[in-house]
């Protein structure tokens, strides 16, 4: 699920949008099977030690199916008024608090007291009990696309996903890569993950991306493709609440991309 309390999108109406976690605990009450997570909870849009509790306490309802998709966020209208410091600040500054809060939040997970000084946070002898039942904590992506996350992805993160479709170019955002361009970030968080001493075997390169009408799929089978040859191993398909499904038949759609799309790549 995406994690937004606000969205200046008229696609993504807000009298729609369900408080993320809150759902996620419900969903995990309903399913034994399915992974559950977020693309993406931006960090800074929280107190970190309450949202490191928030995915713990989640992982623990679903038995370890947590797949938390973490980011340093782009709303403005988000941060003002839902943040805990009521900023929406420049991106060099919420990219140290995301850096910072995640430090916290692996810390709680896998440490019984956590003492952080830090330039934005401040930790005294915490304590987050009951720990996650993953080891050594709950799988982690990131879901930016800039040099620096890259980096950061490498370093810290179990897989990494972007979107197919133009982000938020106007809050500064990214537009859709290509397959090409995509490969190009694979290889660069590959080179990464060799010098932080890591497994790429471990790390799971994704794409978020719509669902395509019916009369599409066989469209879709050939850009995926493209994208599978340059990396992408795990595919999120986003159910939007409108356009550019319009027709609302979203089950239907979801039985055909299993059955027409998804046997192509198993």
């Amino acid at each position: 699920m995406p994690d937004h309390y606000d969205l200046p999108f008229p696609k993504f109406p807000s009298n729609k949008l369900a408080d993320t976690w809150t759902t996620l605990a419900y969903i995990a009450a309903k399913t034994k099977n399915m992974r559950i997570g977020t693309v993406a909870s931006p960090i800074p849009r929280y107190v970190p030690s309450q949202l490191a509790k928030i995915i713990a306490h989640v992982d623990i309802l679903s038995e370890g199916r947590v797949t938390a998709g973490l980011g340093a966020g782009w709303n403005r209208e988000e941060f003002i008024n839902y943040s805990p410091h009521g900023d929406y600040e420049e991106p060099k500054v919420r990219l140290e608090r995301f850096v910072e809060g995640l430090q916290i939040m692996i810390k709680l997970w896998t440490e019984e007291k956590v003492t952080f000084k830090g330039k934005y946070y401040k930790l005294e002898n915490a304590t987050l009990l009951p720990k996650p039942v993953q080891k050594p904590h709950p799988l982690i992506w990131s879901g930016g696309f800039g040099s620096h996350m890259l980096k950061i992805s490498a370093k810290y993160f179990n897989g990494w996903f972007v979107h197919r479709e133009a982000w938020a170019p106007e809050e500064g955002g990214y537009g859709a890569p290509t397959p090409e361009e995509y490969g190009e970030k694979v290889e660069r968080i590959k080179k990464y993950l060799q010098n932080y001493g890591r497994n790429e075997k471990e790390f799971t390169f994704a794409l978020l991306g719509w669902m395509s009408e019916k009369e599409r799929m066989k469209d879709e089978i050939k850009i995926l493709e493209k994208y599978a040859d340059y990396g992408c191993q795990y595919y999120i398909v986003e159910i939007p609440l409108k356009q550019p499904l319009a027709n609302g038949k979203y089950i239907e759609l979801l039985r055909t991309f299993a059955r027409e799309v998804m046997p192509s790549f198993c």
